[in-house]
């Protein structure tokens, strides 16, 4: 695929997502189970709107990231704002989070999620993760929740050289992403659906290594959670069954002329097989030490 189709399809189908927050009159049990799935803390969960959980997470960076008060963080494919407005949290006033995404409808729903929550040191930034307008050396942590696996191959090195560049010295990268523990057959990266559910462009951890140490990181950490990711299907495969039609999903049907069979079409693929839910964790050199 060409890389400006797929950061249209992309951004189409999370468009679709965001645009459709405001009219689910179930929203929030879908998102909150995966939420719950990949490590998020319930009461962390409630301290922030609803709709800054989109129910597409695959980890829980903020976990791994041991936010200090005072810090600055940036995170990557801010998305509805939930690691955004977590970070926020945990910096404390002194501090701020900012939330990069590449989706206007995303950022939107990210900024009413800030003003209803109340959150003054959270802001956020239009650009995509390859190119974006914030000067070096800004950032004590950078955080990032499934969002690197849907840049194009031939560009993901591009990312992890703004996280370095990004990042004070002694800065840290803390990740949950989607990686492949095989090389992946060509049918499935092609299949559309499985690119903007966060499978088809997952890289294999060999390569997020090489990505990470070829933009300048050490002591790398790359750590498989064996979290369930057949559980997008699971869920949606439920919810429809009950009647209920999860809105912020990978496995939601967006109406886009990109967007290809909804994930739970494809029932004969293993996710777990293929992929697997990891955390990372990179720390950029100190140049003192």
């Amino acid at each position: 695929m060409d890389p400006k189709d797929t950061y249209r399809s992309v951004q189409d189908c999370y468009a679709g997502v965001a645009s459709k927050i405001d009219d689910s009159r179930e929203q929030g049990d879908y998102e909150r189970k995966v939420a719950k799935a990949f490590g998020y803390d319930l009461e962390d969960l409630r301290s922030i709107p609803e709709s800054a959980n989109l129910g597409v997470s695959c980890g829980n960076p903020l976990a791994m990231a041991n936010i200090r008060e005072g810090e600055v963080v940036i995170d990557l494919g801010s998305g509805g704002g939930i690691d955004v407005l977590l970070a926020a949290k945990k910096v404390g006033a002194e501090g701020k989070a900012i939330g990069v995404d590449m989706t206007k409808d995303m950022l939107e729903l990210a900024r009413r999620n800030a003003r209803k929550a109340g959150v003054l040191n959270a802001s956020f930034v239009e650009a995509f993760i390859t190119s974006i307008p914030l000067p070096s050396s800004t950032a004590d942590c950078i955080t990032s929740n499934c969002v690197v696996n849907l840049v194009p191959e031939v560009e993901k090195i591009l990312v992890f050289q703004e996280m370095f560049r990004l990042l004070k010295p002694g800065g840290r990268v803390a990740i949950s992403d989607i990686l492949a523990k095989r090389e992946l057959p060509m049918d499935i990266k092609k299949d559309l659906s499985l690119y903007v559910g966060c499978i088809a462009g997952a890289s294999q951890v060999c390569d997020y290594e090489r990505y990470l140490k070829e933009a300048g990181f050490q002591d790398l950490l790359i750590l498989d959670t064996h979290g369930d990711l057949n559980i997008y299907k699971e869920i949606c495969k439920r919810q429809e069954v009950n009647g209920l039609a999860p809105t912020g999903s990978c496995c939601d049907p967006i109406e886009s002329s990109t967007s290809a069979s909804r994930i739970e079409e494809s029932p004969d693929v293993d996710f777990n097989f293929w992929t697997g839910s990891f955390k990372i964790f990179a720390i950029k050199p100190d140049v003192h030490g």
